[in-house]
């Protein structure tokens, strides 16, 4: 035991160091830490006794994880996604099923339920990666942010079914063994849920008194589910997690049992890539395989992601976007690997395999969604039939006149169309979510649903006769697109855009423009104008609070 421990806390002590120096370098923690296993795999210092305990120490964070994942479901989430989100992961789940049921059936050789199986899990995007890479770009709200949220939120949810099936399916697909499953999982979802929701939800309600408490109730029903998962159906631990999580989704305080089981999940997941990274130094990499499984995950699936896309009525960036959003493996697909070994349904050398193409398709997909903006720039220029911004919401062009032009039309963009109304500006809207551009129509506003760093917008806009043009663009390049194409036609129109940093207003001040905002900087000024007004009236909070609240009715109508 003595010696577990060593091993133990070795390894989980280099897999913290490497995943925050990947995490620094602005790359997955995943990374680092099967990096951290396969380093220890390679070296042959962790007993085999080790490793066999880590396994069902690393099952403890996979449980866990699909315990958070249902705790932070909801339904309605998935209700609001919209039939453009659905119809995309429709096609590009068909679209990739067949490409990479081939893949295995014809080139792995595989039986065809274990490639049907394995061409499931390759269809999986990172929903970690994708999520953690669009806040840090701040896109995580966009439109076509939204809409990877919305893929990634059904594809967690075919990943979770794939898992609950795989135990039962692995003598076979026998009609009777799978509709006595079936039985068994309905049996096992409405005892969690009826219980977890009408009782444990009310007890962490009405009795329970500090969030300690709260947090460790949830995991004692954490664990009973797990038990009776386990041991009254003779499912597995995952499903007893997931139900357990979707059972107290909506219950009171579930967002602080969220907040403080993440840390423990996180503790024993790092244990769970740490073995796969184990498993890959222990074992021979075909690296012949690899690059056969990056080239699948980068290309093949921004190819169907993006006639999904394009078949969906979405094109230009939005589309390209979304598209970059999908070029990596997913955590769920080595989750499923490593499930389908243990199964039998395929070998330790494919899990190996999948395991590093993963994780260099997570490295190589993080790099080109920061990228985005620049790549779809320069693929746009050259190929502009297959990347030019045509989606069926695109606006025609306009012939107003001393109009201001203001490209976004969502929050920020939300209060100055309201300002500049008030002073009677004749606005023009570009957007290119058509939703925004929809709700801004219905209120008789003028809105063409375009890109700002498309060279279209010039002519649609009929910028050249503008007044004004005022970016609330967040993106940095195409801040710089709009202004370097503003340039090249000899649009003599002052040009107002956004920045976040000092160093962005640097470069965009180089590129032309003639004002820069600083959201947070006028944010500052405008709160040092009410403190010192509250210094001579007390009243002073609640006049800018009722102001405000008429503000926001008028530009939030219906939402406010």
């Amino acid at each position: 035991m003595d010696v577990f421990l060593v091993n133990l806390m070795s390894v989980f002590t280099a897999a913290v160091i490497l995943g925050i120096v990947f995490r620094y370098m602005g790359l997955p923690s995943i990374v680092g830490q099967v990096l951290a296993g396969f380093l220890f795999g390679l070296s042959g210092l962790v007993s085999s006794q080790s490793v066999d305990t880590l396994r069902y120490l690393g099952s403890l964070g996979v449980t866990l994880l699909l315990f958070l994942v249902g705790l932070e479901m909801n339904v309605r989430e998935i209700k609001n996604t919209g039939k453009t989100v659905i119809k995309i992961f429709l096609i590009q789940t068909v679209l990739l099923s067949f490409v990479f049921l081939g893949f295995s059936s014809l080139l792995l050789h595989l039986g065809m339920l274990s490639s049907l199986l394995l061409a499931f899990a390759l269809t999986f995007s990172s929903t970690i990666v994708v999520v953690k890479t669009l806040s840090e770009k701040k896109d995580l709200g966009s439109y076509s942010g939204k809409i990877s949220l919305g893929i990634l939120l059904l594809q967690d949810l075919v990943a979770i079914f794939v898992l609950v099936l795989m135990p039962g399916l692995g003598t076979g697909l026998n009609l009777s063994a799978l509709l006595g499953l079936v039985v068994k999982i309905a049996v096992l979802f409405l005892s969690i849920n009826v219980f977890g929701h009408y009782i444990i939800s009310q007890v962490e309600k009405y009795l329970i008194k500090s969030s300690e408490d709260l947090v460790l109730i949830s995991l004692v029903w954490f664990f009973m589910s797990v038990f009776f998962s386990v041991k009254v159906l003779g499912l597995t631990p995952e499903i007893g997690g997931i139900l357990a999580g979707i059972s107290l989704s909506n219950s009171w305080g579930h967002f602080q049992i969220v907040s403080k089981v993440k840390t423990l999940r996180d503790i024993f997941l790092t244990l769970f890539f740490v073995l796969l990274g184990l498993e890959i130094g222990a074992g021979k990499v075909d690296w012949v395989l690899v690059s056969g499984l990056v080239i699948l995950s980068l290309a093949v699936k921004f190819i169907a992601a993006e006639l999904s896309c394009l078949w969906s009525g979405l094109s230009g960036k939005v589309a390209f976007s979304v598209s970059v959003n999908m070029t990596q493996l997913s955590e769920f697909s080595l989750i499923v690997l490593s499930f389908g070994s243990v199964s039998g349904f395929w070998g330790s050398n494919l899990v190996t395999a999948v395991t590093v193409a993963g994780l260099i398709s997570m490295v190589l997909s993080t790099i080109i969604i920061y990228r985005s903006s620049f790549l779809y720039k320069f693929l746009s220029e050259r190929f502009p039939r297959i990347f030019k911004f045509n989606g069926i919401n695109k606006g025609s062009v306009m012939s107003m006149k001393q109009h201001v032009v203001l490209l976004g039309g969502d929050r920020t963009g939300r209060s100055i169309l309201s300002s500049l109304k008030k002073n009677g500006e004749k606005v023009l809207v570009v957007d290119f979510n058509p939703d925004i551009v929809n709700k801004l129509k219905s209120r008789g506003e003028e809105a063409i649903f375009a890109d700002a760093s498309d060279p279209d917008v010039l002519e649609l806009t009929n910028m050249s006769e503008a007044k004004m043009i005022i970016s609330t663009v967040k993106d940095i390049d195409d801040s710089l697109s709009l202004l370097t194409l503003i340039k090249q036609r000899g649009i003599a129109v002052p040009t107002i855009v956004d920045a976040e940093t000092v160093a962005q207003a640097t470069l965009l001040y180089d590129a032309g423009a003639s004002y820069v905002i600083f959201p947070h900087f006028v944010s500052g000024l405008h709160l040092g104008l009410v403190m010192k007004k509250f210094g001579k009236d007390a009243d002073t909070l609640k006049k800018y609070r009722s102001r405000q609240n008429e503000t926001l009715k008028e530009i939030y109508e219906g939402e406010y």
